[in-house]
């Protein structure tokens, strides 16, 4: 990579940040957006920003949002009374994918792991406890 001109380098160790992106695919990926058309370009640049700054948690399931609630929260035909917990986001899509579930969910945000520095504290555990309180839940999966 000595040979490539430093925004090119910056640009493939940016990608190559991102958690599975391997050198290869960095090298693609850096390369695709040289390719762009400059309107392509921010457009790709303007969806990062986007999700940095218009994305955040739901203030019930802790799901990312755009809006105070998430949209399966704030959906009237969802079983709130059924709240399945998941690890990650990721957790959650791959269940909304199958179609099947029609309750709700909580995202703890990830597993307890005291080598990566993750304890219970770091979860959002709290949250579900503060929930199980507050509203009408009968199951919890």
């Amino acid at each position: 990579m000595d040979t490539l001109i430093k925004p090119l380098q910056d640009l493939i160790e940016k990608f190559r940040s991102l958690e599975g992106v391997g050198k290869k695919s960095a090298i693609k990926m850096a390369f695709s957006v040289l390719d762009m058309e400059n309107a392509q370009a921010f457009d790709f640049a303007q969806a990062i920003l986007d999700v940095k700054t218009k994305v955040s948690i739901c203030k019930c399931c802790q799901n990312i949002s755009s809006e105070e609630l998430c949209p399966i929260c704030a959906s009237s035909q969802r079983d709130h009374s059924l709240v399945c917990v998941v690890e990650d986001y990721q957790g959650l899509m791959a269940i909304e994918k199958v179609k099947e579930y029609r309750g709700v969910y909580h995202v703890l945000h990830g597993t307890i792991s005291p080598m990566k520095g993750i304890i219970p504290d770091k979860l959002k555990i709290k949250e579900l406890l503060a929930r199980l309180t507050d509203n009408n839940v009968k199951e919890i999966n």
